[in-house]
């Protein structure tokens, strides 16, 4: 039987359209953690840093994904207690399967179909970011180059000035979108699968507010977790 303090941890996230078991591997102090909580519950988040003789900053998004995992569970005013794995019923689950999209999602970083790789590289050291949407001639989204296409380009040793952007990024009919409508597991399930840290999201048709033609905001994994750690933070 798989206990807590196992390797591995699973997760099922269900959605309205599918169902999908995903592996996830527990680091060390993730496993610690648990630990600890298992002993000591019900304890508090600068309880759980003391015995590690860490910051409770540090573990901020350690414990945020072992709630969610249902690893660990947080209850208002009393601390972290023993979860039950996967466990959406309890109140920090609840919340989660409410969240859509349309709350967590943030600001895309654009990028002009007409700038260059060297451009693009530029920018995202510039905006601390690791995606860019690309946008044509009507501002319409064409695309979304990330750190790893770039990163192909430039083994080729190719001169990044020559290169529009347009020939590194992936193009619009080859992407994976979310909406506004997405539930929170769906995102999550869909960056998983596909192996990706950011989505875009689209809505059709547009709204007068998208600065982008169907363009409406982006969906990474910074912003998922922070979606977690404010359900979390504030519990214990």
């Amino acid at each position: 039987m798989l206990k807590l303090t196992d390797l591995c941890s699973f997760i099922m996230y269900t959605t309205p359209f599918h169902k999908e078991v995903i592996i996830i591997q527990l680091s060390e102090r993730q496993r610690e953690i648990v630990d600890i909580v298992q002993r000591l519950a019900p304890v508090t988040g600068d309880k759980i840093a003391e015995e590690l003789g860490l910051s409770r900053p540090t573990l901020r998004s350690d414990l945020a994904l072992l709630v969610m995992l249902g690893l660990v569970d947080a209850k208002p005013k009393v601390g972290y207690l023993p979860g039950r794995y996967p466990n959406y019923d309890s109140h920090i689950g609840s919340m989660l399967k409410k969240l859509t999209v349309a709350d967590i999602l943030s600001d895309p970083i654009l990028i002009s179909g007409d700038a260059t790789a060297y451009d693009a590289v530029l920018m995202l050291f510039q905006q601390n970011t690791g995606t860019l949407m690309v946008t044509g001639e009507e501002q319409e989204l064409i695309g979304i180059v990330t750190r790893k296409d770039l990163l192909k380009v430039m083994l080729g040793h190719t001169d990044l000035h020559s290169v529009p952007v347009t020939m590194a990024m992936t193009r619009r009919a080859q992407m994976t979108t979310l909406a506004p409508g997405d539930s929170l597991l769906e995102a999550i399930s869909r960056l998983i699968r596909h192996q990706i840290n950011c989505l875009p999201v689209l809505d059709e048709p547009c709204t007068s507010s998208a600065p982008i033609q169907g363009l409406v905001g982006r969906v990474t994994k910074t912003d998922i977790m922070n979606a977690i750690l404010n359900l979390t933070e504030e519990k214990t």
